[in-house]
Order: structure tokens, then C-alpha cells, then sequence
């Protein structure tokens, strides 16, 4: 019977979707919206819609534009 070492075991995530570019949470859509997403909206008259979101782990926010 072999031995098998979990801790060396690296699992790829195979999800499509957004991930926090620092600690790779997922993200997910904040109610909250920022300044500058509703002074984006404001100067654009409405053509742009930024997004908000903030990651599940460290709490980094996002703005998607």
C-alpha cells in the first residue's frame, strides 16, 4: 500500500468566474456602492455601470467597469 502526503496535493480550481488577484477568494457582488462607482455613473449620464464586488476571504473591494 502506498502513502500518499495530503499536504503536497495542490487541487486546481476548475470553476469559471472571478477571483481576488491577491489571496484568490472568489468575489462576490457588494451591496455597497463607492464614490467613485457613483461618480462614474453620475459623469456618464448612466452609460456606464460600474460593479462592486468584494472577496470572500481578505475583503479586497473591485470595481468593474
Amino acid at each position: 500500500m502506498a502513502l500518499i502526503d495530503l499536504d503536497k496535493i495542490i487541487v486546481k480550481r476548475t470553476i469559471l468566474g472571478i477571483r481576488c488577484t491577491v489571496c484568490g477568494g472568489n468575489l462576490v457582488v457588494s451591496e455597497k456602492k463607492s464614490v467613485i462607482s457613483k461618480l462614474a455613473r453620475s459623469i456618464s449620464l448612466g452609460t456606464v455601470r460600474p460593479e462592486d464586488y468584494a472577496c470572500e476571504t481578505c475583503k479586497k473591494r473591485y470595481i468593474l467597469l
